[in-house]
């Protein structure tokens, strides 16, 4: 009888090795994954500091906006074609329409090159 259950732990340790090995080292954990996520996009609300509207025909090639928090703090952000912006009845305005002063949440997602891209602005 010790035999057999000394063969039996000896089999279990040896199986419980085996798996632990075989793990996939590769694969990222879903909370890394979510940090990750939550890291890349991001809401900001304050008071706009400065637009800058895209004229390809001055080179500015995209729009900006420059937004600051409660301290002063500027953050600035890209504005393309495709973002959302509304003003406080969410109807849809244009970055031109943005005024300094005008307090607003902006949603927006690190893009590859590294910069802040708005991808929703709302006027509050």
């Amino acid at each position: 009888m010790k035999k057999l259950l000394l063969v039996v732990l000896a089999l279990m340790l040896v199986s419980s090795v085996s798996f632990a090995q075989s793990a996939d080292k590769k694969a990222p954990s879903p909370a890394k994954e979510i940090a990750k996520g939550i890291e890349n996009v991001g809401e900001f609300v304050g008071k706009v500091v400065s637009v800058t509207v895209a004229d390809p025909a001055k080179g500015v090639r995209e729009g900006t906006i420059k937004v600051a928090d409660s301290m002063g703090n500027p953050v600035s952000y890209t504005v393309n074609s495709a973002a959302t912006i509304v003003d406080a009845s969410f109807n849809a305005i244009t970055l031109n329409q943005l005024k300094e002063g005008s307090m607003v949440k902006v949603k927006a997602e690190k893009a590859k090159n590294g910069k802040e891209e708005a991808k929703a602005i709302s006027v509050m």
